[in-house]
């Protein structure tokens, strides 16, 4: 028999090519039965394929069949026309009035998107609820399948790494005129990336699970009035659709596997094997007969909702309420299923029980998080404490090696001893990093018998935090006479205050060279662990020579070019004094080392 569908929906050569029988509505209704009205909610973007593959499924069927294309409003698709949709498809504030004896709900490309954050999710759960009234049996196809399991029963998908894709074997687990005339085991298309567990919808019992596999979750589930079927197959599919999924996939280097038991022996340069479209048909005959025509009513108008009573929770807030809610689904036979809230309030003082059950989920939850946080807290503070004594010890013990070896004065040890509690009492960074420089200086001072002079009570720092040269310069000269020995740590200087404040590191050569300004020296000598200024570091580069005389310029240079051979800031003082820099080797005293002057 044929389907009444919009004229010029389908050119007439895709029809005759397709055996698709189809009749006008003026035809039809000289007709003596009704049309059946179905409403295809095509979610599709490629509309113009979706309708094709299901119309000609339904073209299978004895009965005429009167089609309405249904769109989401709050979604244009970019593959199909605006012009197509508006001269075929009609949106849900158009047929919200209608009565249809079934619907089909497509799948959709959003698979992996949580429900609410769908575009279009809040008018698709009006279609949801306006099936429940209005239509007598819809059918939900792959996404839109598990949408509707979400929507009606709160079942939950879940999500696979690699697409379910191909054509898998189902066995039929259960007998249901759904699939009347099927073999026990049965072919059909899959191609998703989720899937829902058949475990979770025999939680409910008003669900019956058709067919169901481990790898891809169930297959067939429909409600045992078959008001609404679920089927998370393409059996509509053409021959060469998986076919072309999967070449668009790898043209957009999407991860994709070669679609299983779909290619002659599984080689994509194969024909393709099409084992699923005599049962498709049958499966949609089954459903258009024995669920739609024989059970929906002639006058489409008396179709009533698939009923399923609700009761809040002001309905049910204590059991005097629950009388009253007993009385209700008494006087009626068809209230069947029943939805209940948790206890409500009982009067406007009080509180429901969800809240209350809310507050103390938050207040476990916040208790653990505490505890937790405790805990992180108490573990960091044990091993920060133990990394604090382990680097004192560290640091401490490395100045006692100086001394003992160097056998110097017991004087020495209390110096580190006094050094080591200071830093134990204080906060500042400035502090206690100078303190290496402070020490070294001590230990050198007693080694040699010279003065030790503190580089804070030398060099000092103006408001802005810089080096105020003139006032350097006259403490220095002040407290270092001619002929003096001294010794100077170097790398920090004091504020207004008398505050310790770090230079940059590296600071020692800029201490040096201020002293060696305020001095008025000829030769300032920095002394340092390589033979001089080099072309390349001698690390890297076995070939590297040595500069033996730059200007200050050249040096400045270098600096700036990253080599971290002198310190910027260092080169000014004794470049104003025309003070010859040497930079000598420690390790080999005999070098001539690099004259820096001008």
């Amino acid at each position: 028999m044929p389907l009444i569908i919009p004229k010029d929906l389908i050119s007439q050569d895709i029809l005759k090519k397709e055996k698709i029988f189809t009749m006008d509505e003026s035809r039809a209704d000289t007709q003596d039965i009704r049309p059946l009205k179905i409403a295809i909610v095509n979610l599709m973007p490629k509309k113009e394929e979706t309708e094709l593959q299901l119309i000609r499924v339904l073209s299978n069927t004895a009965l005429q069949i009167n089609i309405d294309l249904v769109r989401m409003k709050s979604h244009n698709p970019k593959n199909t026309s605006e012009h197509h949709l508006e001269k075929f498809y009609k949106t849900y504030d158009e047929i919200k009035d209608s009565k249809y004896d079934a619907m089909i709900v497509t799948g959709a490309p959003v698979e992996r998107l949580e429900y609410e954050k769908i575009k279009y999710w809040p008018e698709l759960k009006k279609i949801f609820n306006f099936a429940k009234e209005n239509v007598y049996s819809t059918m939900f196809i792959c996404w839109s399948a598990q949408a509707a399991l979400y929507h009606y029963y709160g079942i939950e998908n879940e999500t696979v790494e690699d697409k379910i894709f191909g054509v898998f074997d189902f066995e039929k687990l259960e007998d249901d005129k759904l699939v009347k005339g099927f073999d026990d085991v049965f072919s059909v298309p899959q191609s998703r990336y989720t899937y829902v567990k058949e475990e979770e919808v025999a939680k409910h019992k008003d669900l019956k699970i058709i067919s169901s596999r481990e790898d891809t979750g169930v297959g067939i589930v429909t409600t045992k009035d078959n008001r609404f079927v679920f089927s998370f197959g393409h059996w509509e599919y053409d021959k060469d659709t998986l076919h072309n999924e999967y070449i668009r996939d790898l043209e957009k280097n999407t991860k994709i596997s070669l679609p299983k038991n779909y290619y002659l022996n599984d080689d994509s340069k194969n024909k393709i094997l099409v084992r699923w479209r005599a049962v498709g048909n049958l499966f949609f005959s089954n459903w258009i007969n024995y669920c739609v025509y024989q059970e929906t009513p002639y006058k489409i108008e008396k179709i009533k909702r698939k009923q399923v009573s609700k009761f809040g929770g002001s309905s049910l807030s204590d059991s005097h309420q629950f009388s009253k809610v007993k009385n209700i689904i008494k006087e009626d036979k068809s209230r069947d299923v029943i939805v209940v809230s948790a206890p409500g309030k009982r009067h406007l003082r009080d509180t429901k029980v969800t809240d209350k059950l809310l507050d103390l989920y938050n207040s476990k939850s916040d208790l653990e998080r505490l505890k937790a946080v405790l805990e992180r807290i108490r573990l960091e503070i044990e091993d920060t404490d133990h990394r604090l004594k382990e680097t004192t010890k560290e640091a401490r013990e490395r100045f006692e090696e100086i001394a003992l070896n160097l056998d110097l004065k017991e004087d020495a040890l209390m110096e580190i001893n006094k050094v080591f509690n200071n830093i134990e009492n204080s906060n500042s960074k400035d502090y206690i990093v100078s303190r290496g420089e402070y020490l070294n200086a001590k230990l050198m001072s007693i080694y040699l018998n010279y003065k030790f002079l503190d580089a804070k009570d030398l060099i000092v720092l103006d408001s802005k935090g810089q080096v105020d040269l003139k006032t350097s310069y006259e403490k220095i000269r002040k407290n270092i006479g001619q002929g003096e020995k001294v010794v100077v740590p170097g790398f920090y200087a004091g504020d207004e205050k008398g505050n310790v404040v770090l230079f940059d590191r590296g600071g020692s050569d800029y201490t040096g060279s201020i002293i060696a300004g305020a001095l008025d020296v000829e030769v300032y000598e920095n002394w340092t662990d390589v033979d001089g200024i080099m072309t390349a570091d001698p690390n890297l580069d076995k070939n590297v020579k040595k500069y033996s005389s730059l200007s200050y310029s050249e040096l400045s240079k270098i600096v700036d070019g990253g080599a971290g051979v002198y310190q910027k800031e260092a080169i000014e003082p004794v470049r104003e004094k025309n003070i010859t820099i040497k930079i000598l080797n420690t390790n080999n005293p005999a070098g001539s080392g690099t004259e820096i002057k001008d």
